[in-house]
Order: C-alpha cells, then structure tokens, then sequence
C-alpha cells in the first residue's frame, strides 16, 4: 500500500460511523459483546453487509494508530 492510500484508508477509519465485522476485526478491537447488527453499507470496505457501529471495535483505534506510525516512519525515510 502506497503512501497516499494508507493516507485514504486512516480517514476512511477515522470518519467511519460503521463496520462490518471483517473490518472491525482486521482495523479495531471488538470490546462489546452486545451489539446491535443490521444489514448497511460498511463505512470502511464499503461492502453492503452485516454492520455495526464502529464504537463497538473501539474506533478503529487499533489501525489509526498503526497507519499513523506507518505513514510518519514513510515520510521520515523520504
């Protein structure tokens, strides 16, 4: 992933109102266990799926604060 779709993905993350589980799960950390689901469109892969509300993955904290490092580590080596 380039620097400039890292930069896409991290507001994708940041702006999210929704996930579906398999993004929820690769970018966030599920803390819940009790979450409302409804069938809509993933705020991140845009997928139409099963979705719940990004607070119940922690807001995507797990992969904002990855990319984040990921792209200052980038811009620094430039």
């Amino acid at each position: 992933m380039n620097l400039k779709e890292k930069k896409a993905l991290l507001k994708k993350l940041e702006q999210a109102g929704t996930t579906c589980m398999d993004c929820g799960q690769k970018y966030g950390q599920y803390h819940d266990g009790v979450s409302s689901v409804w069938n809509g469109k993933c705020g991140i892969c845009g997928e139409e799926k099963r979705v719940t509300e990004t607070r119940d993955f922690r807001y995507m904290r797990k992969g904002i604060f990855q990319l984040k490092e990921e792209i200052a580590l980038e811009k620094k080596t430039k």
